[in-house]
Order: structure tokens, then C-alpha cells, then sequence
């Protein structure tokens, strides 16, 4: 039908060709001529290809990416995020248009045969330094404050939520010339050209702003904090059983779903049928326990004898003790290990505590099936032991910081408590600014029952949740004085954070 329909409208032209607009027409060549050459066989190949990239070349040479989406946003044009040919095809007629307009403004080429002349016979323009779209002039007004900034294309659809310190300073350092950015922001610059921005009073309060704008949101060049296909999940007390947790009276968690959720499921399945389980089975319960897809678990003899190591390394922490102390105990027992040894994260096996994502099933050595030995098995189920205990802690973390008050020093004076937020039900409720000697006040959900608490982390408060803990880790590394109040009588000073963030 393809043929069909270009033959008849070629007919109608003086070359017996069908004009056809393509981006990134080099890549669709192949498929086109076999296509016709299986389909249309004795006919002569009817399309008369015009490739939009190779006219963005020409015309725009130092817009930094020339993609379909880059150059669509450039010109003010949405593309769905999910990549489905009838979006590319209405994006690709936006941008024609948009590049007839500028042949003929910049170029007076206003015919289909000035137009391939001009293609076969100019000569490509040397690429200079990268030219933004966004105005100089836009970014280089933005305060010197922190506060959320958020990118927008020519035709105001939002691409882009962040945060920043100081947001003069964070945003104009995407656009020097030479800076090396990754190919989805270099994608992202070629489109903004507009800016607007929240000032906020301190750094947290601008990441807590950022969390929440970026799950209402969704904006297309966010990778971190957006839902996705992310999900939490409760445990029951004997780790056999997981789920959204309606039930949550007698439950662990929050935890984010995926394959550490599988994991602890399947460390049960093979701790309670060690001695029975054989081959197959083995296999069966080998990719979840390790956090690996089938094609990346090593042959059943190696995985039984690392699973057997594993277990006389570790034989009297895993006898006489329920699933869960099981898994928490040893857990904290390994990771403390590592502290305690200069060479403790040096095993490509080690999971990055720091981290809530499941470990990456294709990287470090042991995702490689030839490199498989026992004692990376072991080491492999001891990191996800220990990412495990890590994930329970870090709900019940959450559940405390989620009922708050949290003070901390400004960037003039450190060690002077100033700032001051608090935490109810997860949500930042009030702001403030400290008075001399004043303490931060009693969180009004203290009381609060730990069920109640566990109802009320959903998603969104669990990143929140996640995103302040990250702040407070780098307010230590600042030396800021820190104080989190949970209660009339509990206060957690900078030394108590320190020593409890290590575990969270």
C-alpha cells in the first residue's frame, strides 16, 4: 500500500518520484529499498527521500543535538515520551515546516529543486561552539538563591524540574560550551528556552519542592524521582509473603518493590528447603536470591557451592533466629564488617548502600556468567543481605523522620541553629527561621502510631523522605550543627546523625 500510494502520487510530478520527508533518512533508506524490492518487484523504487536531519545540518549546525526530539522542542513541537511512529511522523511534519520556513528566510530557497540543489551542492558548515536556544539574558537574571528552576520549550511545555543551591549558578552551568553533558541533557538544552524558578529558603526545601514537582509533573528529561513502573511493598514478619499491604497491623516496610523484594522472598524459600532444593529448583530460586536474569546465573554446581559457603561462612548468624532478625542481623553484622576493613567495598559484588534502586543485574564482575565462582556467589548473597537489612532501615527511618522538626545552621553561620522545618504525616507542614537559643518545637505527630505511620508513606513521601536524608548527609559533610527533634524528650544531634545515617 506504502508503493502503491507514492507511485500514484508520483505520477502526478514531472520526475515520476514521490517527494518523502524523513528524519535521520539514512537509517530508513535500507529498510524502504528491501521492503520494495520484496514487495514491488519490476517497478522502480518510487520515492524521492529529502532527510530533515540533513537539512538541520546545514541550516542549524551549532544547535548542540539535531535529534527528531531535540529539533521538534526546538521549534516549539511536543514529542510523546514513548517512541511510536505516529508521533515521529507528526513530529517529523512539524519540523519540515519549520525548515521550509527557514530555507526561505535564511536561504531564499522556496522550490523543491532549489532545495536539492542546494543540498547536493552547499558545502556543510564547519560546526562552531554549541549555540543555545535559551537567551543569554534569561539565565544570567536568575537570582543567587536556592529555589527549583524549571526548563521549558518554545511552545511552554515543561522538559525539565531541578534543584539548586544557588540557582544563578546551577543553571548557567549547563550552558558553557565545553562542558561535558550526556547525550538526554544536551537533548534537553537544544530545546529549552525559557526559564522560571520557586526561590526557596535553604537547599532542603528546594530538593523536598523538587521531589513533589517531578511526581506531579512527570516532565520527559527527569530520570530520578519519577514513579515509573516504581512501586512500595510491605513484608509479612516471616518474609514469606509481600504486597501493597492493606494489612499493615504486623508488617515490615515500606520497601520499594522489585527484585530486593524477590530477593528476600526467595533467601526464605531457599533458608527453610536448603537441604531438599535440587537443580532446577535451585535455579529457580538462584535469580531472585541473587538479583540476576536467568542468562546471567552461573551453572547450578557453582551456585550450590556458593550457596553452601555462604552458609558455613555465616552458619551460626543464621541458626535459632526468625527470617527477619535472620536478615537484620546479619545484614548489620556484614556492613559492619566493611566499615571496619580498608578493603571492604573493593568486591565486584558489593551493592551501593547509599542507593534505594535494585543493584544493576548486568554490572560488576559477578554479572558476567563466565566470571562466576562460589565465592562470588557468596559475595553477591551477602550484598543483597545487606542491601536488604539496609532497605528495612531505611523504612523505619523514614516512619521517624516522617513526624519532625529539624533545624540546622545557615551557610553564614554554621554552627548557629537558623533554619527550621517540620515533617507531619511526611508532608514539610511549617517553615520557619530559629530565634536565638531556640529549639526546634515538638513535631505535632509524635504520637502518631507506627501503623498510622507506615499508612502514610506512600511514594511520593518515601522519595520525599529520601531526598531529606540525603540533604541531611551533605549538611554533615558541611559541618552544619544539626538538630532533629522526634519527640518532647528525643532530640538527634549532628554526632547522633552522623552515627545513625551510616545504617540508613
Amino acid at each position: 500500500m506504502l508503493f502503491e500510494a507514492a507511485r500514484r502520487v508520483a505520477s502526478r510530478n514531472s520526475s515520476s518520484m514521490c517527494p518523502t520527508i524523513i528524519h535521520y533518512a539514512r537509517f530508513e533508506i535500507p529498510f524502504l529499498e528491501r521492503l520494495h524490492r520484496d514487495n514491488a518487484l519490476g517497478t522502480p523504487f518510487p520515492l524521492d527521500i529529502i532527510c530533515t536531519h540533513r537539512i538541520a545540518q546545514k541550516l542549524l549546525p551549532d544547535l548542540p543535538r539535531k535529534g527528531i526530539r531535540a529539533l521538534a522542542g526546538y521549534f516549539g513541537h511536543r514529542v510523546p515520551v514513548l517512541k511510536r511512529s505516529t508521533g515521529h511522523a507528526v513530529a517529523t511534519m512539524g519540523v519540515w515546516r519549520n525548515l521550509v520556513a527557514l530555507l526561505s528566510e535564511v536561504c531564499n530557497i522556496t522550490t523543491y529543486g532549489q532545495l536539492q540543489d542546494w543540498l547536493a551542492l552547499a558545502p556543510r558548515p564547519v560546526r562552531g561552539k554549541r549555540v543555545f536556544p535559551m537567551p543569554a539574558a534569561t539565565r544570567q537574571a536568575l537570582p543567587d538563591h536556592p529555589g527549583v528552576y524549571r526548563m521549558r520549550s518554545l511552545g511552554g511545555d515543561l522538559l525539565y524540574i531541578g534543584k539548586a543551591k544557588s540557582l544563578k549558578k546551577r543553571v548557567n552551568s549547563y550552558f558553557r560550551s565545553r562542558t561535558p553533558h550526556p547525550e538526554h541533557i544536551l537533548e534537553l538544552l537544544s530545546q529549552a528556552r525559557d526559564i522560571d524558578f520557586s526561590v526557596t529558603a535553604s537547599a532542603l526545601e528546594a530538593a523536598v519542592l523538587e521531589a513533589d514537582e517531578i511526581k506531579r509533573n512527570r516532565p520527559p528529561y527527569n530520570k530520578a524521582l519519577q514513579p515509573g513502573q516504581r512501586s512500595l511493598v510491605f513484608f509479612s514478619r516471616d518474609l514469606k509473603r509481600y504486597g501493597p499491604g492493606s494489612n499493615r497491623q504486623r508488617c515490615i516496610g515500606p520497601l520499594p518493590s522489585g527484585r530486593m523484594a524477590d530477593a528476600l522472598t526467595a533467601f526464605d524459600r531457599w533458608w527453610t528447603s536448603r537441604e531438599s532444593i535440587r537443580d532446577k529448583d535451585l535455579l529457580d530460586i538462584g535469580g531472585p536470591l541473587l538479583a540476576r536474569p536467568p542468562d546471567r546465573l552461573p551453572n547450578v554446581q557453582c551456585l550450590e557451592e556458593g550457596l553452601n559457603l555462604f552458609y558455613n561462612l555465616h552458619q551460626e548468624d543464621l541458626a535459632h533466629r526468625p527470617p527477619l532478625r535472620m536478615v537484620t542481623e546479619l545484614g548489620a553484622k556484614i556492613w559492619r564488617e566493611r566499615l571496619n576493613t580498608t578493603t571492604a567495598m573493593e568486591s565486584g559484588a558489593d551493592i551501593q548502600i547509599e542507593r534505594d534502586d535494585d543493584p544493576d543485574p548486568a554490572g560488576g564482575a559477578a554479572g558476567d556468567e563466565g566470571t562466576w565462582t562460589p565465592e562470588k556467589v557468596a559475595a553477591t548473597l551477602a550484598g543483597i543481605i545487606v542491601h536488604s537489612a539496609h532497605l528495612i532501615r531505611r523504612g523505619r527511618w523514614f516512619c521517624l523522620l516522617s513526624e519532625s522538626s529539624l533545624a540546622w545552621g545557615s551557610e553564614q553561620d554554621p554552627h548557629q541553629l537558623k533554619h527550621l522545618v517540620v515533617f507531619e504525616r511526611g508532608r514539610l507542614s511549617h517553615r520557619s527561621v530559629l530565634q536565638i537559643e531556640q529549639s526546634p518545637p515538638v513535631p505535632p505527630g509524635h504520637l502518631r502510631s507506627w501503623v498510622d505511620r507506615r499508612n502514610n508513606l506512600d511514594l511520593a513521601t518515601y522519595d520525599r523522605m529520601r531526598v531529606v536524608t540525603s540533604e541531611l548527609r551533605r549538611l554533615l559533610d558541611k559541618d552544619r550543627n544539626i538538630l532533629l527533634r522526634l519527640g518532647p524528650n528525643v532530640f538527634l544531634s549532628s554526632s547522633d546523625l552522623h552515627k545513625a545515617l551510616r545504617w540508613v
